[in-house]
């Protein structure tokens, strides 16, 4: 396991070593998840769906609506009701 010591600036700021944002082609301005596990703190690259995954995703979501015969007027109650949960 490859490791690297780097400390937190004056912000709260962490610097991912050069050698990992290379091995893992991280650019400025990425986005990443922090999440907190007893004593270990893990970083997430957040990265957006392509549209081939979008499209790809609608239809798995058209072909359920469809085999659950839930028509356009379902949907939109449905999403009223659970915004209205919030």
């Amino acid at each position: 396991m490859d490791f690297e010591i780097t400390k937190i600036g004056e912000r709260g700021q962490i610097v991912i070593p050069q050698e990992f944002r290379k091995s893992m082609d991280i650019k400025k301005g990425e986005k990443f998840i922090v999440i907190e596990r007893a004593d270990a703190l893990i970083l997430k690259r957040l990265k957006a769906p392509s549209l081939k995954e979008v499209d790809a995703m609608m239809a798995k979501g058209h072909e359920r609506a469809r085999r659950l015969n839930l028509t356009p007027e379902d949907l939109v109650e449905v999403r009223k009701r659970s915004r209205s949960k919030k």
